[in-house]
């Protein structure tokens, strides 16, 4: 099994510049600028290194307001303002991360928890691969499965969540952890859910119907007080749902990265090139290999899916759009997939 370690940047950034803010004690360089957050991440990238032995390595950062706030224009409110000193410790933590040869991602419109939700998915379809996410963030509790741990950081040391004990904790399974907050809410990210329905009741819900949906679907058989809450608050309970979901795939083309023996690789075989890109179009995952100025597409587990490589600009199986994009039919099994292609 190869080791894949998944990042919360964000998360590691917060929690390194606070364990010294409290205290007074911000670290600056000769020229004044701020470094304790910086000095905490890279102690903390390189202990994870020396701790995991990972072949990969990925860290993400969360890139301004995403979706959700589109679609719960309060997500988030309420939060104090993060300090100057620690957001400007954020773009160099971007530029250090790669420098210590880990891959760092952001994404438009996305937060980092939808880009690891994302490449913990690719790992799971690859049997190759076993992943383990890195935060003391609990809503990254959803996305642990068959291949994938959480790694819940805690003051002062952590526990690993896989399925087993993450069911002893909560009783559900970990994907229901965006039910419960449906249900319950997250006042970390001003999340409604369901008015008067706090974790202890909307775990005993969860725990005899399963989903949501199931409460829902059988709303008759739930009596007295909780029953009127969850009428009332139905449209808030699916609306937190969807606000908490991380399990998703990121739409678009993402850079496919890794640390490996000091130097960023990409998950294909070491004798391919490194220049991949994975393409995601209608929840399917494909990877884009360029090499030699041809390009050739592959699934996520290696095999190819063209039968020969296509040059960019040939018109064989490919149609140019007006914005440079290539549609390219791709022919699978007995289904035919057509998704955009970026050429560089």
């Amino acid at each position: 099994m190869k080791k894949v370690i998944l990042v919360d940047g964000n998360n590691l950034l917060f929690r390194s510049y606070f364990a010294t803010a409290y205290t007074g004690n911000t670290m600056r360089n000769s020229k004044g600028f701020p470094t304790n957050g910086l000095y905490g991440l890279v102690n903390m990238l390189n202990k994870i290194i020396r701790e995991e032995k990972p072949e990969y390595m990925l860290v993400a950062f969360d890139k301004g307001k995403t979706f959700r706030h589109e679609k719960y224009l309060d997500y988030k409110g309420g939060r104090n303002e993060t300090p100057d000193d620690l957001k400007k410790q954020f773009s160099v933590a971007k530029k250090l991360v790669p420098l210590m040869g880990i891959k760092c991602f952001e994404i438009d419109n996305y937060e980092a928890d939808d880009i690891i939700g994302t490449y913990s998915k690719m790992a799971l379809i690859d049997p190759e691969f076993e992943t383990t996410i890195v935060s003391s963030d609990k809503d990254l509790l959803q996305l642990i499965n068959e291949e994938t741990e959480v790694k819940l950081l805690k003051q002062k040391d952590y526990i690993r969540m896989n399925e087993e004990t993450f069911m002893d904790t909560y009783g559900i399974k970990p994907i229901r952890m965006i039910d419960l907050k449906g249900l319950m809410g997250d006042a970390s990210d001003n999340i409604p859910g369901v008015k008067g329905i706090g974790e202890k009741t909307a775990l005993k819900l969860l725990q005899e119907y399963d989903s949501l949906e199931n409460v829902y679907d059988n709303i008759d058989n739930i009596k007295g007080a909780t029953k009127q809450k969850l009428i009332d608050g139905k449209e808030s309970a699916f609306m937190s749902k969807d606000i908490a979901d991380n399990d998703r795939i990121v739409d678009g083309k993402i850079n496919m990265g890794a640390y490996q023996g000091g130097k960023g690789t990409g998950l294909n075989n070491e004798k391919e090139t490194v220049n991949c890109d994975v393409i995601v179009e209608d929840g399917i995952i494909y990877v884009l290999s360029e090499k030699d100025g041809y390009t050739t597409l592959y699934n996520i587990n290696g095999a190819m899916l063209e039968s020969k490589e296509i040059r960019a600009g040939s018109n064989s199986s490919m149609i140019v759009s007006e914005k440079g994009l290539y549609l390219v039919r791709v022919v699978a099994g007995n289904q035919v997939k057509a998704f955009k292609v970026i050429i560089k």
